[in-house]
Order: C-alpha cells, then structure tokens, then sequence
C-alpha cells in the first residue's frame, strides 16, 4: 500500500486538514479557503504533482539536467509514498512513478491480470512519453515492473530492471473472504508505516480510523488492494531475455528471477524483512548505490577488441559494458596529460592535424556520441550523460563547435530523420571521430532568412543536382560531409519547397574556399557546381525541410556550447587580473545560464521540438557569453605584462599559452555570438509572437516549475483572500492583510510542508517553500509565508503578522524563499506591463507591436526565466549552496529585476507612475525586495 494510506491527509502536526478544510470551506473572499482550493491543494499533495489523465506518469523528482529516468511501480495498495526515502536520494534523476488509479488505466474496467495492467500503462506514455532507463519496483510492484520491461523491450527499448524483494506464489492461492481481505490491508499499512501491526479491524470504519484515513478514501485503497493481491496471487512472469538486479531481504530470499529470464540476473541481499527493506536508511542508501552503480549490463561483455586500457571504455568498438562512470573516468585521465594540452593549445590555433587527433581520441573512448544508439557508434545512454562528457573536454578548451556542428547538429539530425543507409554509414564515423561534419544554410543574400535561398536541387536521371553557393559556414575545410538547405520548390508557403541533403564534400562540383576573419575559427564559401546526391541523402521528404529545420534550431539554440566558453573566458580572465571588481557577477551569470542551457538540452529528447523552445537559452546565453568577451575588449590593453604577441596584437605573451588563447578567442569570438544560429534581434521576435498568443501562460510556466498544482492553487486561493482585505490600497503593506493570508497558508496546512516528516511535517522541501513565496509575489501581496523565525531557525512556521518578507534573515533558505517573492513580484509587474501595452493603442498601433518599446521588456522576461530556472536548481540542492554562490546568484537576480522594472515602468509610460496605478505599486514592491536582494549594498552602508 503504502505511507499515505497512513497519512493521506494534508498534516499539521496531529490535525487532518482534509477536515478542517470541510470545517472551513464557506468562508468568504476575505477569510481563508475554498472547497475547490483545499481539495486541489491535498491532491497535489497526496501525488506531488500528477499529470494530465491521458497518462499514468506521476513525477515523484525532476532534476535540472536531462538526468536518466528512473520509473516507480506502485506495490499492492497503489501507493507511491513507500518510495518516498530513495526518491530523495536520487535528486540527479527524473523518478516517475505509476498512478495506480489513473484514468487512462481504469477507464476499461479493472484489469485481468498483471500483464493487461502492465499494458495498459504502457500504453498510456503515449508516443512522445520519456524513454525509461530504469524500472523500478518493490513487492507486487516489482511484478508490474517485469511486465512493463518487457513491453518496453518490444518497442526497442531496453531498460534496466531493479527489483525489490519480488516475488510470486507459483501455486493456487485462496480467495480472501471481506473480512480477511480488510485484516490483510491494515495490516499493510501499518507495517508499511513502521507501525505494529498487532490491531485487528471489526469494521471498515474501525479501520478506517485506525489509520487515520478518509472513508472514502480507505474503501478505494481497500478495493484496490483486494484486486491486485488477487492478480499477484494468480500471476505467472511473463518470460524475458533482460538482465536485472533481484534485491532480497534477509528474511524473505523467495524470489528466483533465474526461471523467469534467460539474461543475466545479479543478487543482491539486505539485511531485514519484506517491510523493512524501503524502511530502514541503510538499506535504502545500499538500494541507491545499486541503482547508481550496477549497470545490468556491465558484466555482460569482456573488454572490446581495441581497448586502450582497463579504465577507458572503447563504445565505438562495441562494448556493450561500459557504464557512465567508465566514461567520465576515461575522460579524466585521457585530458589530465600534457599531450591532451597540447592537442588543445595547437587545437586552438586550427591546426587540423590536432583537432583530427583530439576529436579521434575522444570517439576511441565512446565519448563524443554515449547516448546514440550502438548500432550506430553510441553507447545507448542517457543524453545527460553526453551533454556532461561534451562540457568535460570543451572546459579543457577544445574548440567546442566541432563537437556542435557534427555531433549535436547534423548527427543528431541524421539520427532522428535521415535514411536507414545515411545512418549506417554517417553514424559511427561521426561518432568515431573519424569524420567532422558542418552546416550549410547561409547565401550570399539569405543569412537568416532562409525564405530567401537560392541554391536549387533539380531531379535528374534518378538524383538531385545541386548548384549554388553557400557563405558564413564553420569547419567546413576540415568536414567530410555537410547538412545543405537548397530549394526544389516554390509553391505554398515561403518556407514550403525546401529539401535537405548531406552533401560528401569530397564530391565532385564541391569547391571549399577559406575566408578569413578577425577569429581563429575561419569561415568558408562553398560552392556547389552540378553536385549529384543520391536519394538516401536526403533529410526527410522532399520539400518540407523547414519543419525539420525549426527543430535542428531549438537544439542548435541551447546554449550549452556558449555557456561553455563563457566559464573559460572567466576562468581565464581570473588567471590575469585575480578578483577584479564586476567578476563576481558575471560569473553569477554564466552559472545562471548554464543552468538555463542545461534545462535546454530536454529539447534532444523530444519528437515535437520547435525553435521556439530554446529562443530565451539562446538569447540569454549567447548575450551572457558576449558580456564576458566584452569584459575582456575593456581590459584588452592591461592583460599581458611582456613581450607584444605578434599573432594577437594587443595581447602579451607574458601569459600561460592556453590563457593567451582564451582571451584571445574571447576577444575576437564574442561579436558573432549574437548572430550564429539567429541574431538576438530574432530570438526577441520569436519570443514576442510567442508571448502575444499567451504571454499569462508563459509566466505561470516559470512559477510552475516549482510545483504546478500548488501554485494554481495559492493563487486561486489567496487572490480573493488578500484582494477582500480593504484596509489598505492593493499591494501596499497592509499588517491585516497579511494575517489574513498567513492564516489562510496556515488552514491550508502549509506552514508544515517543508518541516521535516519526523517532526511532523510533509517534508517536501525548500522547492515547495519557494512555490509558495512565488505566487504570493505574483499576486503582488506581503510575502506571509515564512518557513522560520528570526533568532530560532526552526522549521515549518508562518511569521508573525507585523514582519514583512524576512529578507533580513541570513540563512540560504531564507535568502532563497525572499529571492522567490522578489522574482514573483517581477513576474507580476511584467504581466501587468504585457497586459497594458496588449490594450493600448498609439499612432493607430499597439503598444505591444513596437518593437523599440517592448525588446527591453522581452529581455527582462527572458531574465527572469533564467533567475527562475537556477533559483529552482539551487532550492533543490540548498544543502550543497555555499555562500559566495548565492551571493553571485542574488546579484543577477537583483540585476535581472531592476532592468524587468525599469523596462516595464517604460511601457506602463505616465499612467504607470501614477498612485493609482497597479504598476505602481508593483514597482514600490519591487523596490524594497531589490533592497533586500543587495547585500553588498547594505553592508557597504553599515
């Protein structure tokens, strides 16, 4: 069953807030709660966040990375809470868990067996659900997890199986009668809650009680666990050929999986009983280390022929054995040699010979494609994993868009719509090392306009020939082959007609001419003279390469390459002027945007990506990365100390050679960086049609990263709750209003969420606590959601009614819940601004279509998106936050609101400065949380 068949209400120490609510929701606007607020809030509660009922995915954790997917069977009772311990352990990976009373599962009824439910969860991932690494499942869910492993392994994929003290009778089980059915489960869920289970049940309300359930609730979890301990008791595996993990309690040792797949199976037994394996924290650290660790296929095959070492994984050649820490250990010793600092240096300076030997090096270990699939060069790991090993030895400065454009843009491309002969032989050389690929979409009149190409693609005699010409492209000197836009039609749509081909550069008609620039990376023009290219050349179906292109775009728009060379930038600036004043902000930046590009990188992941996706990464980053280079332009003349360089005027060469060429490329690199891959100008139009269509969404989308249903139902509850207090104007402070709310957080049970469960709290987390702060800022409300008390630090409380948002308090927890309120209240001005200038109308056109007015306002919003996504990743990993980050972090995100202020106030223009006006007063708030965000200024003034 579960620990929320013992607790299933929303707690507040003893009380059962499910009946307060019902106590509380007649109440009006100006006391505290709803019925629909209350039911939605403990929902959320019971699952942390469920999703739409066309899917029985449950997220139990999301990390900031594309971190690999753990799924979650539920055991007999339904209830995922029982994993609720090793899912707080596992804060690097995505866990999903399976809602046992989805409707996309029980809408035909109850199922016949194990198998049929299995199926039917299968089913309702849906095409473009996540693909599972891992698949859990302890008891009866360990059954389920069988079933669904070897469904997945039908469709192509193949996960890991981890099962917890599963097992099956085997024989002919009894029927339970009623009233040994009611024992059986309060018997569950007493042992599940580490309670004695010694209580025996007359009646149902008995039990009910007992265990401090609803009646309602208790008699669906009643029948729930009645039917699938009948489906458990009749089942028989289903046999498979995968490799899995079998964890066994001391006490049970039942459970054979070696009769029921032909794979590997690896044993692994613990300490204690059935009940105690999820209840005991050694048992659950011992069951983290090998969900971590033991790759079910890491015994399966010997080393790969080839192999450079015991400890350097070789996925290229085959071995299906390598794990990710393999890799990252193959990566460390391979870029700690002064030979791999000298490929670097020379790298740098585009000598070929190099990039060809260091690019050679890294695909010999398996590491520049570990997560495409092995037939074609990879290693079948997650993409996390890859974007981790790309940031390895870009940091080391190996130029990092050799890596982009061959892997990242034109593999990745193949890889998802390229011919079945295109991938067998592109792939692995790719993957390998062996071959660099580029881009060319560019002419000489359509930069980035691609309506505007020329270059055509005719049929004849059973293939395409193309003529044109191609400018601005990178690499394409050393690349073997190139992804080419050329047009084969012209009817329809601007963008309709457009056709995809990888062009061999070595072809015949292929002329590669060098243009040189201010940069080391130098530019090609490549023109195309009656190239012939074969039918499996080509990218998708012919004519509709815009919709591919639109999402290659999106994963060319992530970031992760500028943010990248951004820390090396800094790093080496570090290394010549020490800690220079306005260092310590950028690099509060760029931490910023790495998390913003990291977040990005989801996009690899999906079928559907369209440009749209990474346009605030790709604004954002890009523009970060160019302050660092800029950074380095102010300080160009006062970085060396010796001889003049003659290679980079300006520069000395009093400085270590692989500094030289970071600033250098800092310098020279930074001015392109806003226009590769669409200019800023066009990612602000891309975000402004995006916002006109639904601007209030986008902001909420911030907002609800830290938790959807409960910020939906902070602001639907406490909306008519602070707007019904009148004793002061709105959104200015106003004591009563806030007592009103902070009683209202309090009937709502949320004074307790993040106070730890042994404490008598729900133990959710920092995360949960800035959802709240969030959404009281958005509303443009006091913060009255505190989660201590100044002098005492204690967990868990709502402050008192004369203090206002605690931006005083030192703690992290608390810097991060006031940092919270403050981007709320961002949030809130910018959604006012959007909103006014959707309405008015100057010189016959709406505010919100100037684009000289509204960019600013744009730039503002794409800010606080990137405040919001790296306070998200701080308040999940609060623990490991010293204080020099979050003072960086404080620093951008007072930076990010004083410019979303002052823009906004632009936009509102006089009617915004008036005392009446909510822009107004959003902007007094605004004022006095930016004056709490300045630490630095504050101690500056004693």
């Amino acid at each position: 069953m579960g620990r929320d068949g013992v607790r299933d209400g929303v707690r507040d120490g003893g009380r059962d807030t499910d009946r307060d609510s019902n106590r509380d929701r007649d109440r009006d606007a100006g006391g505290h709660v709803t019925h629909d607020g209350g039911e939605r809030l403990n929902a959320y509660l019971r699952t942390r966040s469920a999703p739409a009922d066309t899917s029985s995915l449950v997220e139990l954790s999301r990390t900031t990375t594309a971190g690999r997917v753990v799924l979650f069977a539920h055991p007999v009772g339904g209830s995922l809470l029982a994993y609720q311990p090793l899912v707080r352990r596992l804060a690097d990976h995505r866990c999903l868990g399976l809602d046992a009373t989805a409707r996309a599962v029980a809408d035909a009824g109850p199922a016949g067996s194990i198998q049929e439910l299995a199926r039917r969860h299968v089913e309702s991932f849906g095409e473009h659900g996540p693909r599972i690494d891992v698949v859990c499942g302890w008891s009866f869910g360990g059954a389920l997890a069988w079933e669904i492993a070897c469904l997945l392994a039908e469709r192509g994929e193949r996960p890991e199986v981890v099962l917890l003290d599963s097992t099956w009778a085997g024989r002919a089980v009894p029927v339970w009668t009623p009233a040994e059915a009611l024992h059986g489960f309060v018997q569950d869920a007493l042992q599940l809650g580490g309670q004695d289970a010694g209580f025996t049940a007359g009646t149902a309300e008995e039990a009910a009680a007992r265990l401090d359930m609803d009646p309602e609730v208790f008699a669906e979890r009643l029948a729930l666990f009645t039917r699938n301990r009948r489906l458990v008791c009749e089942w028989h595996p289903t046999p498979g050929d995968l490799d899995l993990v079998s964890v066994r309690a001391a006490e049970s040792l039942t459970s054979d999986w070696r009769t029921a797949t032909t794979g590997a199976v690896h044993l692994h037994d613990l300490p204690g009983d059935h009940y105690g394996l999820l209840g005991d924290s050694g048992n659950v650290a011992a069951i983290e280390r090998i969900l971590r660790e033991h790759r079910t296929t890491a015994t399966a095959a010997g080393p790969a022929p080839g192999a450079v070492g015991p400890d350097e994984a070789v996925v290229a050649d085959g071995a299906e054995g390598t794990d990710e820490a393999a890799l990252h250990t193959a990566l460390a010793k391979l870029v700690d040699t002064p030979h791999w600092r000298d490929l670097v240096i020379r790298s740098r300076r585009m000598d070929p010979d190099a990039i060809a030997e260091a690019y050679r090096e890294l695909g010999r270990r398996g590491l520049l494609a570990p997560d495409w699939p092995r037939e074609f060069g990879g290693g079948g790991l997650p993409t996390r994993l890859a974007i981790e090993l790309f940031e390895g030895f870009c940091s080391t400065g190996l130029p990092d868009l050799v890596h982009a454009l061959t892997v990242q843009i034109v593999g990745n491309f193949v890889l998802k719509s390229g011919s079945e002969r295109l991938k067998r032989e592109l792939l692995p050389r790719l993957a390998g090392g062996e071959e660099f690929a580029t881009v060319l979409y560019s002419e000489p009149r359509a930069g980035s306009d691609l309506a505007a190409l020329r270059t055509r693609a005719e049929r004849r005699d059973g293939r395409y020939v193309l003529n044109g010409v191609k400018v601005f492209s990178i690499y394409s000197d050393i690349s073997g082959s190139a992804l080419v836009a050329a047009r084969t039609g012209r009817d329809g749509h601007k963008y309709d007609g457009i056709t995809l081909f990888v062009v061999d550069l070595a072809a015949a008609g292929v002329t590669v001419e060098l243009v040189e620039t201010v940069q080391r990376e130098r530019m090609c023009r490549v023109r195309l003279q009656d190239v012939e290219v074969e039918d499996w050349r080509r990218v998708g179906e012919e004519g509709r390469g815009w919709a591919l292109l639109d999402g290659a775009l999106a994963i060319e728009r992530t970031g992760i390459d500028h943010v990248v060379r951004a820390a090396r930038w800094l790093r080496a600036l570090r290394a010549t002027v020490g800690r220079a004043p306005g260092l310590e902000r950028l690099e509060g930046q760029v931490e910023c945007a790495t998390t913003l590009a990291r977040a990005a990188t989801e996009v690899f992941l999906r079928a559907d990506v369209r440009a749209i996706d990474t346009a605030v990464a790709k604004l954002y980053t890009s523009e970060t990365c160019q302050q660092v280079g800029h950074e380095v332009l102010r300080r160009w003349s006062t970085l060396g100390r010796s001889t003049p360089d003659r290679t980079a005027p300006g520069l000395t060469t009093g400085v270590d050679d692989l500094v030289h060429e970071e600033l250098f490329s800092g310098l020279t690199e930074s001015p392109g960086l806003t226009l590769s891959a669409g200019t800023s100008e066009m990612m602000l139009s891309t975000i402004a049609a995006d916002l006109k269509e639904e601007y209030e969404r986008r902001c909420l989308a911030i907002l609800h990263r830290f938790g959807e249903e409960l910020v939906d139902t902070v602001l639907e509850v406490l909306g008519p709750v602070g707007a019904a207090v009148r004793v002061e104007p709105l959104f200015a402070h106003s004591p009563a209003r806030r007592t009103a709310l902070a009683e209202t957080l309090a009937d709502l049970g949320l004074d307790g969420v993040e106070r730890p469960e042994e404490e008598g709290g729900l133990g959710l987390g920092l995360t949960v606590g800035c959802a709240i702060a969030l959404g009281l800022g958005y509303l443009g409300y006091e913060n009255a959601y505190r989660s201590c008390r100044l002098g005492h630090g204690s967990a868990g409380g709502v402050g008192p009614a004369d203090e206002d948002s605690h931006g005083g308090c030192a703690a992290p927890e608390c810097r991060l819940r006031h940092a919270a309120h403050a981007l709320g209240l961002g949030l809130g001005l910018f959604r006012t601004a959007w909103e006014h200038a959707s309405a008015r109308e100057q010189f016959d056109r709406k505010l919100v279509d100037l684009d000289a007015l509204m960019f600013p306002l744009i730039r503002g919003y794409a800010e606080l998106n990137a405040v919001g996504t790296r306070l998200h990743e701080l308040a999940e990993h609060v623990a490991e936050v010293d204080g020099e980050v979050l003072g960086r972090f404080e620093l951008v995100a007072q930076d990010a609101l004083v410019r979303v202020v002052r823009a906004a106030m632009q936009v509102l223009g006089a009617q915004g400065i008036t005392e009446w006006s909510v822009g107004s007063r959003f902007y007094m708030k605004c004022a006095e949380s930016i004056g709490f965000l300045d630490r630095e200024g504050a101690a500056a003034g004693g």
